[in-house]
């Protein structure tokens, strides 16, 4: 069983064409798909329950909008209480630019031995096409700062919310950092997720990731210059912890 977590916030143009991807991409192979629902003010929720009669979706409902650091939490907590030691959990973004045709890749290293694999834009292959230039800029700079205080074997993205999980690893984490698992209220929390796990992954792998902002359809939640700040305060804070 492959069990996927989808952060939704007003993607209601997206989810017929992401849910078809990942169906496609999986083809016999069985997954869950944990749709969280941010408290969105679109058709996202009437969408989703209309797709979980064709596809295996749980939706799993804020009815505030509450940020994507709440949806992770939300999303992890389900999926990991859950899922059994040898399964894989990924997580995808719910606006389309999370390609499902990595994912058979992605899940075959992580089912090879991989704790962790990383869609990456760093590696040779990768990249940004039609990315808007002071994300790209936010991103670039946010990855060497983590590069250069939390290096982790293997790993060159950082940022990225495009992953798949070894289950004993994850539930480890989590099981020790409990509610401190994800303190984070915005954007910088899937930095924070890598970063409170190094500890525990033995061997982290990346393959590489074309980012196409192109797909997305809609505006997006974030906010620059809140999320550099958070990301700032969260790399001293934590680079003098050591984690």
């Amino acid at each position: 069983m492959i069990r996927l977590i989808l952060p939704c916030y007003n993607e209601a143009e997206n989810l017929p064409s992401v849910l078809a991807q990942i169906t496609e991409a999986l083809k016999e192979t069985p997954y869950t798909i944990y749709a969280v629902e941010d408290g969105s003010t679109d058709a996202t929720k009437s969408v989703l329950e209309n797709l979980s009669r064709q596809y295996p979706i749980r939706v799993l409902l804020h009815s505030l909008n509450r940020g994507v650091a709440a949806s992770f939490r939300t999303g992890f907590t389900a999926a990991v209480r859950e899922a059994v030691d040898h399964e894989v959990i990924a997580l995808l973004e719910g606006d389309d630019t999370s390609t499902a045709i990595f994912l058979p890749e992605m899940i075959r290293r992580v089912q090879d031995g991989a704790d962790m694999v990383i869609a990456s834009r760093y590696r040779p292959g990768g990249g940004y096409r039609r990315f808007p230039l002071r994300r790209l800029l936010l991103s670039r700079g946010a990855n060497m700062v983590f590069r250069l205080f939390f290096p982790i074997p293997g790993v060159t993205d950082y940022t990225i919310f495009y992953r798949a999980y070894r289950v004993p690893p994850l539930r480890a984490c989590m099981t020790d950092f409990g509610e401190h698992f994800i303190e984070s209220t915005g954007f910088l929390a899937n930095a924070e997720i890598l970063v409170k796990l190094r500890p525990y992954l033995r061997r982290v792998e990346e393959v590489p990731f074309l980012y196409d902002y192109g797909h997305k359809r809609g505006r997006s939640g974030m906010k620059i210059w809140k999320n550099l700040t958070s990301y700032l305060t969260f790399v001293a804070r934590h680079a003098r912890r050591r984690i």
